[in-house]
């Protein structure tokens, strides 16, 4: 056997064998190696802060309660004074999350709420675009009075309510449509509510 076809030999070995030793020695070092990031996209909020009393007053007169939550994941849009552009990026992203979750998409709604006593602009395009979305004042929000350091919603924020009505998760603007796809998908598969 000549050097040149024993050297083959080796870096065939090499190709085919060096990633099953990497493998092993990752998977038995897993407790010590550093964390790639989160599990989820979003911010848990924790512990879930379970709300008590919600009031949205959608703009065609009806009100959206506390009880409409059952049995649906919620994503709470939070905007003051007009949905701009990137109030709109985000309804864009929530759409497409909702939607690519394909059979279970009847499980997921989107709220855009506002602060009450305060004029709201939103143009009838972006109502068109998204017709199952629900816009109102929110006249009342309370966390359990358990809850020592209540979340305050912040502008332009996404928040998800679980089908028990509890506050879980926020995402910030940067948030993208796969990142939120991602943390829904997950909920639906393992929630035995909603």
């Amino acid at each position: 056997m000549n050097k040149k076809t024993q050297r083959t030999g080796y870096y065939l070995m090499a190709v085919f064998v060096g990633p099953l030793l990497v493998a092993i020695a990752m998977y038995s070092l897993r407790d010590h190696l550093p964390s790639l990031g989160s599990v989820s996209k979003g911010e848990l909020i924790h512990p879930a802060q379970p709300i008590s009393a919600f009031n949205l007053n959608i703009d065609d007169q009806s009100i959206f309660d506390f009880d409409h939550f059952n049995g649906k994941w919620t994503y709470i849009l939070y905007q003051k004074q007009r949905c701009d552009l990137e109030c709109e990026a985000s309804l864009f992203k929530l759409r497409q999350a909702r939607l690519a979750t394909g059979r279970d998409s009847n499980r997921v709604q989107t709220i855009l709420a506002h602060p009450k006593d305060q004029d709201f602009i939103i143009e009838q395009t972006i109502l068109a675009r998204n017709h199952l979305l629900k816009v109102g004042s929110l006249a009342e929000l309370q966390i359990s009075e358990e809850v020592k350091q209540p979340e305050e919603l912040k502008a332009g924020y996404v928040y998800l309510v679980d089908p028990n009505g509890n506050l879980m998760m926020k995402y910030d603007h940067m948030a993208t449509s796969r990142g939120l796809l991602k943390d829904i998908k997950k909920l639906l598969k393992i929630s035995n509510i909603g």
